[in-house]
């Protein structure tokens, strides 16, 4: 039976490699995950490309270089490789020249109070920049590291309430959060909707505020955003499902990237 325990073991971390290996050479669901209204890890989204190679220092420089947009997605337009052999030229070249606007011009800023008394409430903020829409994804984690970053919950953070949530228009948003059966769950993780205007050159921004109850264990803290963004347009909803990008569903036009890191020394 121990013997048999062991093997299962290996052949589940094994098979959650492969889906990791797997996701990688998919693209991006452009819809992100409107169901599961939980904290999600930049590790889930494993079919984002890295914006650097320093997210991924457990990896071989190989590895990381792979999947960074200029190795993978721009080849992959430049040279008509995966879904994209189906475009013409002339609509591959300018679609390529929109996602490098898109990924040249995208960010995400992180504010934080330098300190916090212990089990103190504080306020961090997160502007993001960028994404082509119709979802941006946010989430508060210890490290800039893909396959790494914990939430913040788990370092001895608690977000106390809902964050609040200013879209592109200004207006708040809770469409997302108003999904959950408790919204006071410790969440660190939120879905914005987003539109790029592409003829006007304009990418949309967002502002989220989370109210974070510090740790009782005095010690200095690393916080980061992780930004989750996409880069190609998609087609509007037909028959009550969104339809892919250009780049259908192999296209790599996903992308995770995260802010400065900034401490906060809890004490």
């Amino acid at each position: 039976m121990a013997q048999r325990a062991t093997i299962s073991i290996v052949l589940t971390a094994s098979a959650i490699m492969l889906l990791i290996e797997l996701a990688r050479s998919a693209g991006a669901y452009p819809g992100g995950p409107q169901i599961q209204v939980t904290d999600i890890m930049p590790v889930c989204a494993g079919c984002h490309l890295l914006t650097k190679v320093e997210h991924t220092p457990e990896r071989p420089a190989d590895y990381s270089n792979a999947a960074l947009p200029i190795s993978e997605h721009y080849k992959a337009l430049e040279f008509a490789d995966k879904a994209y052999r189906l475009m013409p030229a002339a609509k591959r070249k300018a679609l390529l020249k929109m996602v490098k606007w898109v990924d040249d011009n995208s960010s995400v800023t992180l504010k934080a109070p330098a300190t916090a008394k212990l089990g103190a409430t504080i306020q961090l903020t997160v502007e993001t920049k960028g994404g082509i829409g119709p979802v941006v994804g946010v989430a508060l984690v210890d490290l800039p590291l893909l396959f790494q970053a914990w939430r913040i919950a788990s370092d001895g953070w608690y977000v106390a309430g809902k964050p609040t949530l200013i879209g592109p228009d200004g207006k708040e948003q809770s469409w997302w959060l108003d999904k959950r059966a408790n919204e006071k769950k410790n969440l660190s993780f939120i879905l914005v909707q987003v539109k790029a205007d592409v003829e006007k050159r304009v990418l949309p921004t967002a502002k989220i505020t989370w109210n974070l109850r510090a740790p009782i264990a005095p010690a200095t803290y690393t916080i980061t955003a992780a930004f989750l963004y996409g880069t190609e347009k998609v087609d509007e909803y037909r028959g009550g499902k969104l339809e892919p990008g250009p780049g259908g569903s192999s296209g790599p036009s996903g992308r995770t990237a995260f802010s400065d890191i900034v401490t906060v020394t809890v004490q």
